[in-house]
């Protein structure tokens, strides 16, 4: 079963993941030896164990079964099963979130990163042509839970002599720099487009190869 992150000061479903995991824990020792396939609660368990007023009780209920956590056993039904991702949120990890500062400091590194692979990693058919940020970064939260990175990429021009050994193939090639990047911080995820302006917006450059 993957593992789920929850990061600290986030709040879900109104609640920080501290309380939220130990709440999902309290839920599941009423099912402890049971089957995931068997393990089912009704409301009155559920607003128990996560502490809900109970006029607010039907409205996070629903939350959770939007957000995929439980699954309604019927249309009236007051019992629901657990699902693997609510399994998955009382065993999450709890991290601390990535400061802005510090995102700021790891797009600057990874310029550097990505030019000195244009410059140095010469069996890879491929380099990088830009690099821009969006999604979380480009709003106003200080704290982040996601660092998301596009990158666009062009072939390398044939050096002047020739290189012994098998050049790389295209997937190779990407899954190199692919790697590279991601191995700097754990909550970069990067994405390969043809073109930025394919990434959702908005988004910021912050590499570009020169010609």
């Amino acid at each position: 079963m993957k593992a789920m992150t929850l990061y600290s000061k986030r709040l879900y479903f109104g609640v920080d993941a501290l309380r939220l995991r130990d709440a999902a824990e309290r839920v599941l020792l009423r099912v402890q030896g049971l089957p995931p396939e068997r393990a089912r609660v009704n409301i009155d368990a559920l607003e128990h164990d996560f502490g809900w007023n109970p006029s607010a009780s039907p409205a996070m209920v629903e939350q959770l079964v939007q957000s995929g956590m439980l699954q309604r056993l019927g249309t009236n039904s007051r019992e629901f099963h657990l699902t693997e991702k609510f399994w998955r949120c009382a065993r999450a990890r709890i991290v601390e979130p990535l400061p802005r500062d510090k995102a700021q400091m790891i797009l600057t590194h990874l310029g550097d990163v990505a030019a000195r692979f244009n410059r140095d990693e010469s069996r890879n058919k491929y380099e990088i042509d830009s690099m821009a940020v969006f999604g979380q970064y480009m709003t106003t939260d200080q704290e982040l839970s996601e660092l998301s990175i596009g990158v666009t990429g062009r072939k390398r021009l044939a050096p002047a002599r020739a290189l012994f050994g098998r050049a790389t193939v295209p997937n190779e090639g990407t899954d190199q720099i692919r790697s590279m990047l991601a191995a700097h911080n754990a909550f970069i995820t990067v994405s390969f487009v043809r073109q930025l302006n394919e990434l959702p917006r908005p988004f910021s450059v912050f590499f570009k190869a020169e010609a």
